[in-house]
């Protein structure tokens, strides 16, 4: 897994898991809950077990809910939940030459990490705009981050970098 921002990351979260099913019609209520191990990650060559939960209500273009994602440490019982809760919108914007923009609104509480049963790690709360761009063969350049209004630490938060310290990999 690259590393991205944290702005990236819940931007492709929220189109991965929110905006991608609602397409191709909406309104539409999903509810999701599922589980997974990851052999690799970040790039570690660990294994960490993850399990999911949560509900959206979606349309063509924004989706509203939470989902909550519970990253497990086999080896050490750690565990981090990797939650968002609120909404977003994204739009795509042509940038010539097949290069684009996802331009990516969101509001509420878009990104917390959160020892289980401990203290919150980080909480982003508010509306943030970031634009993540792509060259014409989907290659990611990089993400600009176009408004901040409230608390957003986790867009400077090197996401692998941290849950690999928290989760003791």
């Amino acid at each position: 897994m690259r590393r991205f921002l944290a702005g990236a990351f819940v931007g492709t979260l929220l189109i991965a898991t929110c905006v991608i099913p609602a397409v191709a019609a909406g309104p539409d209520h999903e509810t999701i809950r599922g589980s997974d191990v990851d052999t690799d990650f970040c790039g570690t060559g660990q294994t960490v077990n993850v399990a999911f939960k949560g509900a959206f209500n979606g349309w063509q273009d924004k989706a509203f809910g939470h989902i909550q994602t519970t990253w497990t440490n086999p080896a050490n019982g750690i565990a981090v939940y990797d939650s968002f809760s609120g909404g977003g919108k994204i739009s795509f914007i042509d940038d010539g030459d097949g290069a684009y923009t996802i331009a990516i609104t969101r509001v509420g509480q878009p990104f917390r990490l959160q020892y289980v049963g401990g203290p919150v790690i980080v909480r982003d709360a508010g509306l943030i705009i970031v634009h993540d761009h792509f060259d014409a063969d989907d290659n990611y350049l990089g993400t600009d981050v176009v408004v901040v209004n409230g608390p957003h630490p986790g867009v400077e938060v090197d996401w692998c970098g941290l849950m690999v310290e928290l989760l003791q990999l």
